[in-house]
């Protein structure tokens, strides 16, 4: 059975992506658009690549230092399997 792990890869990377998302915002409203603008360039591209190619290379660097939210215990069984 997968559990989901409080700090793992994916939940970082989410989190990242929202504060990240807020410093645009804080941005955006201290009228620095240029820098704003070129952030929200910078993200939506990084989402494209993940899009397109399925890899993101922040999920991957994360998932080698915290390790990914999904682990496979032993000691569980699945309860879909008869």
């Amino acid at each position: 059975m997968k559990t989901k792990k409080l700090w793992c890869a994916e939940r970082v990377q989410r989190l990242m992506m929202s504060i990240f998302t807020f410093i645009i915002l804080i941005l955006l409203a201290k009228g620095l658009t240029l820098a704003a603008l070129i952030l929200l360039a910078f993200m939506s591209i990084m989402l494209f690549i993940y899009f397109a190619f399925d890899f993101c290379p922040s999920t991957w660097i994360l998932t080698k230092i915290l390790g990914s939210c999904y682990c496979e215990c032993e000691g569980e069984k699945d309860e879909n399997q008869l």
